[in-house]
């Protein structure tokens, strides 16, 4: 495979960073990434010194601190500037696992339509296992959906109307065509990749999720307490662009057919029967196991 360049936005969240980075040099072979490590002028001192740290220990980590802090979306734009090659967008509250680069890369280049790809998560209701609540994948550990997930991946692809940018590998032919995100409207954060996706949908590009690939995803940890503040108003702005987003999004997950075997495969070798929840959750991990419709 190529060599793809790996967007690390970061603002505070110094464990988060850290556990993510190091993810990354556990589970990916040096030689297929370089990775840029874009701090959003944070104000913690300690993201500049581990940033330092990591570009002083690896050749193939450049460290770029914003002069002033411009929010997710610009400090994006910065690295899809600097990079000239295929990038996965990851967020910094995220971990990755083995084989997640190359097949993402594997199934990127599947296809020329394709213009992006996200993998399997906890958190990625769309491509969301062991379902597409999040409230119900939260009670399983990173270990145990990890270990549920290896027994249970297939190969190849899901078709799907949005992608969720918590990890997302944008092909460069794509951004080419489709542009970079909408920092102007969407400024601080969310809804820009969602915004992103139906422009190149337009453009005639898919947008896939890797049946192959998982990466850990903790979800919304940098925005904090102005998470559902940023949330509200993006999904106002989409509407407006995009009436037909939340139908086709609905649609999507509630049907989830071609999902439905690799979910009730996880579902199957988690421990639920055992895992401490309540009888409301109990009964929905149930239901899910027998009908895998959640």
């Amino acid at each position: 495979m190529e060599k793809v360049d790996i967007l690390l936005p970061i603002y505070n969240s110094y464990e988060e960073t850290k556990n993510c980075i190091e993810s990354i040099y556990q589970c990916t072979s040096i030689e297929a990434f370089d990775l840029y490590l874009l701090d959003d002028k944070s104000p913690d001192d300690h993201i500049q010194e581990l940033t330092a740290y990591y570009s002083d220990k690896y050749s193939n980590i450049i460290s770029i601190r914003n002069e002033k802090n411009l929010g997710f979306p610009g400090n994006v734009n910065n690295g899809f500037a600097v990079s000239k090659r295929d990038a996965i967008i990851l967020n910094s509250d995220t971990m990755v696992t083995e084989g997640w680069l190359e097949t993402l890369a594997q199934v990127a280049t599947s296809d020329e339509k394709i213009a992006a790809v996200i993998p399997m998560s906890n958190y990625g209701i769309i491509s969301g296992i062991p379902t597409s609540n999040s409230e119900i994948n939260d009670l399983f550990s990173f270990k145990e959906l990890v270990l549920a997930f290896n027994k249970s991946k297939r190969d190849g692809f899901v078709e799907a109307p949005l992608l969720i940018g918590f990890c997302m590998y944008v092909k460069r032919s794509a951004l080419e065509q489709v542009g970079v995100f909408d920092a102007e409207t969407f400024k601080r954060g969310y809804g820009e990749e969602s915004d992103w996706c139906m422009r190149a949908r337009i453009a005639g590009y898919k947008l896939v999720v890797a049946k192959g690939a998982y990466v850990h995803h903790i979800g919304g940890v940098s925005f904090g307490a102005e998470k559902e503040l940023l949330r509200k108003r993006s999904k106002e702005i989409l509407l407006q662009r995009y009436p037909e987003i939340d139908v086709e999004l609905e649609q999507f997950v509630r049907k989830g057919h071609s999902l439905k075997d690799i979910r009730k495969n996880v579902m199957k070798n988690l421990p639920f029967l055992r895992t401490k929840a309540s009888k409301r959750l109990k009964l929905k991990m149930i239901k899910h196991y027998l009908t895998h419709s959640i």
